[in-house]
């Protein structure tokens, strides 16, 4: 695979990590020339369907580019992603919410169906795909199209003078959930079976089948634990309660299935690589038995009013599992090399600045509970952490960079 895509990701990731800085120094300097919503659009857009999408689909790319047979679309739609997730974050700091912003996205939503398309027939034309890995993939698939809802139901929404109201931030919660709940844990947990099953590495298949369809079944009803602050009755709270319980046992039935891995990893694998998918595993639980906690209706009331709650759990699902998945995957399947020590510092960097950014945010929520002001030196804490995030992912990036170039990478 041409290691041009892999220069094009980076490149989306590090445009996040410094718009994300970007945001940080408002606190510092208030009255820049763009506004701080511009670049906040811009900013979560970029790092969704952006850095996650692409990363993602590179890792599909490297996985079965040996056997991919329409590499020629898989370059184009590649370009395409990259071209339109740049514009679109332009078009946001240009003008925020605007005309320009709103076509882009759009423009975004049918590549996305374009590179569902793709991976769809694709994967279909695979013969060696376990079939949980297939179930992952074309449910992350199914879920995204559904994502799609969300934003297209925004105009209508607004036209009706709705934007204000309860009504519009649903619809972008819908969106929210099945993009990061479903298509990117379900494609990345099938990207990961793929890469497992093609070094020969044993884990069990029947959990992970059954763990699909309790997590997919559970995605649905789970979407109510998002907007559980809107009064839609009972039948919202039971539904809720069914997804997030759901939701939790597939992601446990994941997690068991592939217990028995480990042995094997650490005898084919740096350490450093091993440590990360921990990580990944860890952050994945937490996250999870976060969302379970929602079903209370006291700690529910208590998330959805402090803000820097949930900015610290869209944080720790994107920047945290998210990314960190994607990185782990890139070593496992050979795209950087974890064996440089310039790469090893920019991943303990990268998970240096996470932590503290998390630390900052849910700290601050933990005191606002407590009935305090927010925590000391907040903004500089999280400005710091902004700093690390951008010099980490720079790093790595040169470190990719410098190491040999092998435009063939792949596993399959």
């Amino acid at each position: 695979m041409p290691r041009l895509f892999v220069h094009l990701t980076f490149l989306l990731f590090v445009i996040t990590a410094f718009s994300g800085l970007w945001m940080r120094l408002y606190h510092f300097s208030p009255n820049m020339t763009i506004p701080y919503t511009n670049i906040m659009h811009g900013h979560s857009h970029l790092a969704i369907l952006g850095w996650a999408f692409l990363g993602a689909f590179i890792v599909f790319l490297t996985i079965f580019w040996k056997t991919i047979k329409r590499k020629t679309q898989a370059k184009i739609v590649t370009i395409v992603l990259f071209v339109t997730s740049f514009l679109m974050f332009i078009s946001f700091i240009y003008q925020g919410y605007g005309q320009y912003a709103v076509i882009m996205s759009s423009i975004h939503i049918f590549v996305e169906y374009w590179a569902a398309i793709f991976i769809y027939w694709e994967v279909k034309l695979q013969t060696s795909i376990p079939r949980a890995s297939r179930y992952f993939i074309n449910g992350s698939l199914l879920a995204l199209v559904i994502s799609a809802i969300g934003p297209f139901s925004l105009g209508f929404i607004s036209t009706n003078g709705l934007r204000d109201s309860y009504v519009f931030d649903m619809a972008i919660y819908f969106y929210l959930h099945f993009q990061y709940n479903g298509w990117l844990y379900l494609f990345l947990v099938g990207l990961f079976i793929s890469a497992m099953h093609f070094k020969r590495i044993r884990f069990n298949h029947s959990i992970l089948e059954a763990g699909f369809w309790v997590y997919f079944l559970s995605l649905f009803p789970g979407y109510f634990l998002s907007v559980l602050w809107v009064e839609l009755g009972n039948y919202s709270q039971v539904l809720a309660t069914i997804g997030g319980i759901g939701q939790w046992i597939g992601v446990f039935g994941v997690i068991i299935a592939f217990k028995g891995i480990w042995v094997r990893l650490y005898r084919e694998f740096h350490d450093i690589t091993v440590i990360c998918l921990w990580i990944t595993f860890f952050l994945l639980i937490v996250k999870s038995t976060m969302e379970l906690g929602l079903i209370s209706p006291t700690m529910a009331s208590l998330v959805y009013e402090t803000r820097s709650v949930i900015i610290g759990y869209l944080h720790f699902t994107l920047l945290g599992f998210v990314s960190t998945f994607i990185l782990t995957q890139f070593q496992l399947i050979g795209i950087i090399n974890i064996h440089k020590q310039l790469m090893q510092a920019g991943f303990l960097i990268f998970f240096i600045g996470f932590s503290v950014n998390e630390l900052f945010l849910f700290g601050d929520g933990f005191a606002k509970w407590c009935g305090f002001s927010s925590i000391p030196f907040i903004s500089q804490g999280l400005l710091g952490a902004s700093v690390l995030l951008v010099i980490s992912i720079a790093i790595i990036w040169i470190s990719y960079s410098l190491a040999k170039k092998n435009s063939t990478a792949s596993i399959n």
